[in-house]
């Protein structure tokens, strides 16, 4: 088990990160193209993105192990890509030299390049920056919208955890394999203690990784400390009692579109929660519309759908005329 130790600047500091991190997924993408693809979007996104892997992205593959550690100064936590990647070839030198001493491990004869990377020769880290973009612009620009869209449906559904049941709460809808107990976030595998040195942790969604949630401390000049889980959405949003019955009136992806709307959204972050198609949400948000259970409003070029007094009564288990006004 490993165990995160909080102290109150711990908590004080801790944090729902705002935008997705571009190299975060940039990695995690490499990551999971090392691996068996995952079902889903996740295994369209593994063919499209094996068929589009630049060379230029090749080198950082002798980094990225098929199982366990990689050097964590390759995704540091920052919403511009261009400030992560400054961030990553300004990584001190004993830092490289020590992650990669750790990654490398279990590799009986590494290639030469990675000498000069332990050393931070210029040409070694250029190799890094190039790859890491390259890889970005070819398998990860691509897929951004959904990357997104996942990301703000995740925001904002933890939002309303913290909200309802504090900080506490949100750790136990993260992962299976997080629970929180006294002052401290533990996670089921693995073994150590993590001291988070009063920088708190920043909470980081990640739509290509299918994994268990991940750790990162590092100073906040390098991208500071991070918690990284796969995003759920459609797994929160069907999470509610009596969302069995409303499935044997409705059908299920219907009663999933009512469930998911009680956080208004557009039509791509309604399919992202439900994992259907953009028109098959669309499709279902219509016939759920004419029934007067959704409302739909335009604003500009996209619509807004939410609940109408009658669709929020039925999942609450009552009915409330349409016409009745609600404060």
């Amino acid at each position: 088990m490993t165990r995160v130790r909080f102290t109150c600047d711990d908590l004080a500091r801790t944090r729902l990160i705002q935008a997705p991190a571009p190299l975060v997924e940039t990695v995690l993408g490499i990551v999971a193209l090392r691996r068996p693809p995952s079902c889903g979007h996740g295994s369209r996104w593994h063919r499209r993105a094996l068929r589009a892997f630049p060379p230029t992205a090749r080198p950082l593959l002798d980094l990225i192990p098929v199982a366990g550690y990689w050097p964590e100064f390759l995704d540091p936590v920052a919403a511009d890509l261009d400030e992560g990647l400054e961030m990553v070839c300004a990584t001190p030198r004993a830092v490289v030299r020590s992650q990669l001493t750790d990654a490398l491990r279990h590799t009986r004869q590494a290639p030469c390049w990675l000498q000069d990377l332990a050393d931070s020769k210029p040409e070694a880290l250029q190799v890094v920056r190039r790859g890491l973009r390259d890889f970005h612009a070819a398998c990860v620009t691509p897929y951004w919208p959904r990357i997104l869209a996942s990301f703000q449906s995740d925001l904002a559904q933890r939002t309303q955890v913290l909200a309802a049941g504090g900080l506490a709460e949100v750790f136990g809808t993260l992962h299976e394999d997080l629970a929180w107990h006294g002052s401290s976030l533990e996670r089921a595998w693995r073994t150590g203690e993590i001291q988070l040195g009063g920088r708190g942790l920043q909470l980081v969604p990640s739509t290509l990784w299918a994994g268990p949630p991940l750790f990162s401390v590092r100073p906040d000049d390098s991208g500071g400390n991070a918690l990284i889980y796969p995003v759920q959405p459609a797994k929160l949003a069907w999470r509610d009692e009596g969302s069995e019955d409303l499935s044997l009136l409705l059908g299920r992806t219907r009663a999933g579109v009512l469930l998911a709307l009680r956080t208004p959204c557009n039509t791509a972050d309604l399919a992202v929660r439900l994992g259907v198609s953009a028109s098959s949400a669309s499709e279902h948000a219509t016939v759920l519309r004419r029934a007067g259970l959704v409302q739909t409003t335009r604003h500009g070029r996209s619509v807004r759908h939410s609940l109408t007094p009658l669709g929020r009564g039925l999942l609450s288990g009552h009915t409330t005329s349409p016409e009745s006004s609600e404060r």
